[in-house]
């Protein structure tokens, strides 16, 4: 008896380990996005981990996540006033996986809160976002415009790689920024083909930014021209979904070493 016992005790543990380690995988790691601009970002597992959730309404969290089996736990932990922010509460959007591979991530929302935060859609498709690349989109042009208590940037950068930019410079000491002006450039291969791949790489045709107001953020102005067509986004808060797009345009391109001042104000058009 104590050794079916055993026996028994082992092959729970293999298959419960199995579980783990199926969900634990590197598979699992990365950004995943739908076709309805659904993301769910994994970065890190455990009470101190920062992970990221965003359905097709554009709302967008931060969780903990606690990986149970086959199902993703992402938990967020608060209090209220109600309770004099004694008692803690715990949200905990709990997605099934479904299944997954290098590529593509099916998961199923189990909880009352998951289901209510993915609109009781039974079923969530998502792939990988650095393996949906756009090779049909032809760029033409681009802007873009930052306007807050910081530097305010205008940007412009055509399908000849002329690039042109108007910046403001709010900081009294800038020995490593651009002092106010305008300038100009033209990237170089490598500069001008990152940013190519970064536009087709962020679901431009379907991306959409959430309409909010603030004043703690800079006001981002997005316009792509591509195949005939004209993209106009503008948020305070950007999705995910585009931050590489808009890290790069703020740090590869305002940060480009080979901009001459010019001598006269540009004029940008929109």
């Amino acid at each position: 008896m104590i050794q079916h016992f055993l026996v028994a005790l082992l092959i729970t543990i293999i298959a419960f380990s199995g579980d783990i380690s199926f969900a634990q995988s590197r598979e699992l790691k990365g950004t995943w996005i739908s076709a309805e601009q659904d993301l769910i970002e994994i970065l890190d597992t455990g009470q101190t981990s920062n992970n990221y959730l965003a359905n097709k309404l554009l709302n967008e969290d931060r969780f903990e996540l606690y990986i149970l089996g086959d199902t993703l736990s992402f938990q967020q932990t608060y209090t209220t006033s109600a309770t004099n922010f004694k008692v803690e509460y715990t949200d905990r959007c709990d997605l099934k996986i479904v299944s997954v591979n290098d590529s593509a991530l099916v998961v199923k929302p189990v909880s009352e809160f998951s289901k209510k935060y993915f609109q009781d859609r039974p079923i969530i498709r998502l792939r990988r976002k650095e393996l949906i690349v756009d090779k049909t989109l032809v760029f033409e042009r681009l802007f873009y415009q930052a306007i807050w208590s910081g530097p305010t940037i205008e940007l412009e950068v055509d399908s000849t790689r002329h690039a042109y930019m108007n910046y403001t410079n709010t900081d009294e000491d800038y020995k490593v920024t651009l002092a106010t002006g305008s300038y100009s450039a033209v990237l170089n291969d490598e500069t001008f083909n990152e940013l190519i791949c970064q536009l087709q790489n962020c679901s431009l045709r379907s991306l959409r930014f959430i309409d909010v107001k603030g004043a703690d953020s800079p006001v981002k102005t997005l316009i792509v021209y591509s195949n005939g067509k004209r993209k106009y986004l503008k948020s305070i808060a950007p999705p995910r979904i585009a931050e590489d797009l808009l890290r790069f345009i703020n740090w590869q391109l305002v940060g480009y070493d080979k901009w001459t001042p010019a001598v006269h104000k540009m004029e940008i058009k929109r």
